[in-house]
């Protein structure tokens, strides 16, 4: 599906937009991209992106895994917390989903916004992370649902 991946953040100067991301796991190890042309670009993350106008939050993890790294994502992912983010110039509440079920291996699709995709342990993640995958992260080791990227300690 091509389209403008910036439509979510049309009107962003005015409201935020609605993100999604898929971490999507082989074990101990998580799916990561190389982000580029984009914000946060340099940093590492995992497949996401904006919610579309009457879509539900699950497709649109199943549309952003397939849309950038070819990753068919099949049963229900987990959500894992929730975050205001206001990072990058940009402000968005932001759902972060854990991925264990899915098909495929990993492929560029969109090199404009992604310079490769790889596997790494979790205990070894490079750096620096894209600011709402910190945050998840945290939530899952931490034990929190809700995360404000403004506060001190995230």
């Amino acid at each position: 599906m091509a389209s403008d991946p910036d439509v979510h953040h049309r009107d962003s100067d005015i409201r935020p937009a609605v993100g999604v991301g898929a971490m999507i796991r082989r074990g101990r190890r998580v799916l990561l991209g190389k982000r580029q042309g984009a914000h946060g670009a340099g940093s590492y993350g995992w497949p996401g992106g904006g919610l579309a106008f009457g879509e539900s939050v699950i497709d649109a993890v199943r549309r952003e895994s397939l849309e950038e790294a070819g990753i068919a994502v099949s049963g229900v992912p987990r959500l894992v917390c929730v975050s205001n983010v206001v990072e990058y110039g940009r402000h968005y509440l932001d759902l972060e989903f854990e991925v264990t079920e899915f098909e495929g291996e990993p492929k560029v699709i969109e090199p404009q916004f992604t310079e490769s995709w790889d596997w790494y342990d979790l205990d070894d993640l490079p750096q620096p992370l894209f600011r709402p995958c910190q945050l998840a992260l945290a939530s899952i080791s931490e034990g929190h649902m809700f995360n404000d990227s403004r506060r001190q300690g995230f």
